[in-house]
């Protein structure tokens, strides 16, 4: 069975020769370096044999200059195509050196016209998609499920230019400005939704933070008034383009209380189900073949601070209680972090591998 023909039967709920394994969301920059050093290779998906790839859309020809927005930036700090800064929190050689600060772009906005000004970037753009398609059948055509990257839907790269702060005061305040911010980051991803359903990805990854490990980060009333609505345009857009491709939604923390309308608006599959605050099993009693899981492999518990045994046995506990009869993906909850050891890593591995 290939790659792709096990992630696919999973997330529809049939049974693999094995669940599907990967790393969503990568290697810390030193647990990379520690990797390269103790096997000589460069990329751990390609290593591990990972069952997926990720893809992402050519990049921009903007040049769009953000300084008004910005002003003067601090030494090593840089800005994406959305217009977000970003500064260093710690020395490139740190261990957690991926931690990075924001540097708000509308933190001063105040009114509906200062978010329709705001310069968004041109993921609607034919020109980066030109290759898309190709890029997603080469992937597919070496036996492995190819995945397309959407992640910070709405909400993160929202709040990543105005703050959490002032944009959770802004929906309390039911403010045009807010409004009017999301709608038009919507349209985007929309746009980029249906191009990414239409080159035949096989998984649209979307998702947004908007749980804490104690529950939802805002009452739910508040996320199915700003959020779901918009979500749910994102997610029809892609089914309207190719309606049997799967949507992965993802939010660290317990995001229990909406699961339930993540199935009403599409979500095929929710990411990364932590352990720590969220119970596999009981997701799946639950909601049964209406939602699969991928991730559930703790990595603020089990991998940094388990045995390799340990490892061994959470796979197979997993696989018991959850994934019998598919709808079960195996990943690590988030990035693999510097305190993980190499040999939980390579127990993951094995212990998936030899599942069935």
């Amino acid at each position: 069975m290939t790659s792709r023909e096990r992630v696919l039967m999973a997330m529809r709920h049939q049974r693999p020769d094995r669940p599907p394994f990967d790393f969503s969301w990568g290697f810390a920059p030193a647990q990379l370096h520690r990797f390269q050093e103790a096997t000589g290779a460069l990329d751990p998906e390609d290593y591990f044999d990972a069952d997926t790839r990720m893809l992402r859309p050519s990049p921009t020809r903007l040049a769009t200059d953000y300084s008004r927005y910005l002003g003067e930036l601090p030494p090593g700090a840089h800005v994406d195509e959305w217009g977000i800064g970003r500064r260093p929190t710690a020395s490139p050689d740190a261990a957690h050196a991926h931690l990075d600060g924001f540097i708000y772009s509308l933190l001063g906005a105040s009114d509906e016209r200062d978010a329709l000004d705001y310069p968004l970037p041109d993921l609607d753009a034919d020109y980066r998609y030109q290759d898309f398609a190709a890029r997603v059948a080469a992937v597919q055509a070496r036996g492995i499920a190819a995945l397309a990257a959407m992640e910070c839907t709405i909400f993160e790269v929202a709040w990543y230019m105005r703050s959490m702060e002032r944009l959770l005061l802004d929906f309390a305040d039911g403010s045009p400005f807010a409004a009017t911010l999301l709608d038009r980051i919507t349209a985007v991803r929309e746009a980029q939704a249906g191009r990414y359903a239409a080159s035949g990805a096989d998984v649209i990854c979307m998702g947004d933070d908007v749980g804490t490990q104690r529950g939802m980060l805002m009452s739910v009333r508040m996320w199915r008034t700003w959020l779901k609505p918009r979500l749910a345009r994102v997610i029809a857009a892609a089914k309207s383009a190719r309606p049997d491709v799967l949507v992965f939604y993802h939010s660290d923390g317990d995001v229990t209380a909406i699961v339930e309308d993540l199935i009403e608006i599409g979500v095929d599959i929710l990411n990364p189900v932590q352990p720590e605050c969220m119970d596999p099993a009981a997701l799946r009693r639950r909601y049964g073949r209406r939602l699969s899981l991928w991730g559930t492999i703790g990595t603020q518990s089990t991998f940094p601070f388990g045995s390799p045994d340990d490892v061994r046995r959470e796979v197979q506990a997993r696989i018991e209680a959850v994934g019998a009869d598919g709808g079960l993906f195996l990943a690590p909850t988030h990035m693999i972090e510097p305190e993980v050891p190499f040999e939980n890593i390579v127990a993951f591995v094995d212990a998936v591998k030899s599942s069935t």
